[in-house]
C-alpha cells in the first residue's frame, strides 16, 4: 500500500478517489468513518476509521508514503457556531494523525487541502492573491485550516514528513446535496434540478475563485511529488466570478430561469472578494486550470442524470 485519502467521502475526496483509480486501480487505501450506503470504489482498500482514536491513525497510516488530508467538516458560513466544537473534529484529528505517523517513523509525504477562500485577509486592491500575503481568516473555518498549515510546517521542520498545501479556490464538478452551504455551483444547480429555490448566503456580489474539481485532481496528482521539505501553492483559475455572475451563467446554460432565496441567517461575515494568483502552481508544478467555468457547469448538467450524479444529491 502506497497512498491514502483521509476523508474519502467527501465531495473532493470522492472525486479525488475516482481520479487515481481511473489512473492506478492497485494501492490506494481510502479512510472513511461510516461505510453505511457507501459504495466502495473498485480497487481501493476501505478502512472504516476515526481519526480522533489514536490507533485508527496508526492503522491507516501504516505503510503509506503518501496521504491525501481532506478530513473537515464545517463550512465558512457555520464553523462559528461552535468553536470548541470546530476545534475539535477539524484540528485535533489531524494532530492525532501528526503524532501517529511520527510514532510510525514512515515519514510520508502529505498533501493537504486548505482553503484559498478562507484564510488570507481581506484585499482592498482586489489583487489576486499570492501565498506570500497575509492571513487573517474571517472565520473558525479559515482559523482551523491556517492552524494545520502551521503544524505541517512545524512537523515537516521536524524531519518526520513533507508536506504540500494546496490553498484550493471554490472547487465544483458535481453535483451536491440540496441541503448543504458549501458549493454554490454543485448545490444551486442540484436544487434547481428539484425545482427548488437557489439560497444564497452573504452578499450575491460576493465574487470567488472557482476550479472544477479535474484541475484540482490533476494539481494533487503533480502535488505528490515532493519539491521541498514544506510548501504551499494557490489551486485556482484566477478569474472571479460574483455570485450572481455564476447564477446567471447557470441559467444561460440550463435555459431556465432561477428562484432565489435569501438566507440572513448567516454569512454575513464572508470575504468579499478572493482570487488566486496561480503563477506558483504553473510554474513549480507545470499545471494549469483546462477547464473554464461555463465549459464546467455544462459538463454537471450534461451528467446529471447518471446514477453516479443522483447518487450525489441523495
Amino acid at each position: 500500500m502506497s497512498k491514502g485519502i483521509a476523508g474519502a467521502r467527501g465531495f473532493i475526496g470522492s472525486y479525488l478517489a475516482r481520479y487515481i483509480i481511473a489512473r492506478k486501480p492497485e494501492g490506494l487505501r481510502l479512510l472513511v468513518r461510516n461505510t453505511a450506503d457507501y459504495e466502495s470504489p473498485e480497487g481501493a482498500e476501505v478502512f472504516c476509521g476515526d481519526l480522533l482514536s489514536r490507533k485508527d491513525c496508526e492503522w491507516f497510516a501504516a505503510g503509506l508514503k503518501l496521504i491525501y488530508y481532506l478530513a473537515h467538516v464545517n463550512t465558512p458560513v457555520d464553523s462559528d457556531f461552535d468553536l470548541p466544537n470546530d476545534a475539535l473534529v477539524n484540528l485535533v484529528p489531524l494532530l492525532n494523525l501528526l503524532d501517529a505517523i511520527q510514532h510510525l517513523g514512515t515519514r510520508p509525504h502529505i498533501v493537504y487541502f486548505s482553503s484559498g477562500g478562507a484564510v488570507y485577509s481581506p484585499s482592498r486592491n482586489r489583487l489576486p492573491y499570492r501565498e506570500t500575503d497575509p492571513c487573517s481568516p474571517l472565520s473558525s473555518y479559515g482559523i482551523q485550516k491556517l492552524a494545520a498549515e502551521e503544524y505541517l510546517r512545524l512537523a515537516a521542520s521536524k524531519g518526520y514528513l513533507t508536506a504540500t498545501v494546496m490553498r484550493v479556490g471554490n472547487a465544483y464538478g458535481t453535483l451536491l446535496s440540496q441541503h448543504r452551504r458549501q458549493g454554490l455551483i454543485g448545490v444551486a444547480v442540484s436544487r434547481m434540478l428539484r425545482g427548488q429555490p437557489v439560497r444564497i448566503f452573504g452578499n450575491p456580489d460576493n465574487v470567488r475563485d472557482y476550479v472544477h474539481l479535474e484541475d484540482v485532481c490533476s494539481m494533487a496528482e503533480r502535488a505528490a511529488i515532493p519539491r521541498r521539505e514544506f510548501t504551499i501553492v494557490n489551486v485556482g483559475s484566477g478569474q472571479g466570478h460574483s455570485v450572481t455572475d455564476v447564477l446567471r451563467l447557470i441559467e444561460e446554460c440550463h435555459g431556465r430561469p432561477l428562484a432565489i432565496q435569501h438566507d440572513e441567517s448567516c454569512g454575513n461575515r464572508l470575504a468579499g472578494w478572493v482570487v488566486l494568483d496561480n503563477t506558483k502552481a504553473m510554474q513549480e508544478f507545470g499545471w494549469f486550470p483546462a477547464i473554464d467555468l461555463r465549459s464546467g457547469i455544462e459538463k454537471i448538467l450534461a451528467g446529471w442524470h447518471t446514477p453516479s450524479a443522483a447518487a450525489t444529491t441523495a
